[in-house]
């Protein structure tokens, strides 16, 4: 997945500013993409340069103006040619998994550091996945299909965190 395809998905109900844009990652798709707003601004940059997105100056008092994007007839056709084409599954790279080839030599309390950190951050994760539920589909069986789709992708999300939470503790249990 790209981070050009994201912004063209953000981009396709309503135009945005990059700040739009930034908040949309990180309230609606905090879970299956993250970009920084250094990436995003250099993205649009680009997709403008190449007709994908048109960008209006809008006035501001007392503010520079604000760059509102909205997607061109090209923008749209590259999103339906990204939709329409399958994706494969991509490989798992993860650094860490690459200390567990190096396990006799990774300190024991480098390794425990690294273990509760990591759980930390996975219970961080489940913390955001929770807002982002409680905020975005707090009744999904209200929801249509079309809505109900990216509350799916949320769910598999906290389904692979709950799973890299019990491993961990399975690893750290094991090495105490």
């Amino acid at each position: 997945m790209s981070l050009r395809a994201v912004v063209l998905i953000t981009l396709q109900q309503e135009p945005g500013t990059g700040y739009d844009i930034l908040q949309r990652f990180r309230t609606g798709l905090a879970h299956v993409w993250q970009a920084s707003h250094q990436q995003i601004y250099r993205e649009l940059d680009r997709m403008r340069r190449e007709a994908l997105l048109e960008c209006r100056a809008v006035a501001q008092s007392e503010r520079p103006d604000r760059k509102v994007y909205q997607l061109t007839a090209a923008g749209r056709q590259t999103l339906e040619a990204w939709l329409a084409e399958p994706l494969s599954a991509g490989p798992v790279r993860e650094p860490l998994f690459a200390k567990f080839f190096a396990w006799q030599d990774w300190p024991s309390e480098a390794r425990l550091r690294e273990l509760q950190a990591l759980k930390q951050q996975l219970n961080q994760r489940l913390a955001t996945y929770a807002e982002i539920e409680q905020t975005w589909f707090s009744a999904p069986e209200t929801l249509t299909p079309e809505q109900r789709a990216p509350w799916h992708t949320l769910r598999l999300g906290q389904r692979l965190t709950h799973t890299w939470l019990e491993w961990v503790e399975e690893v750290m249990a094991e090495d105490a």
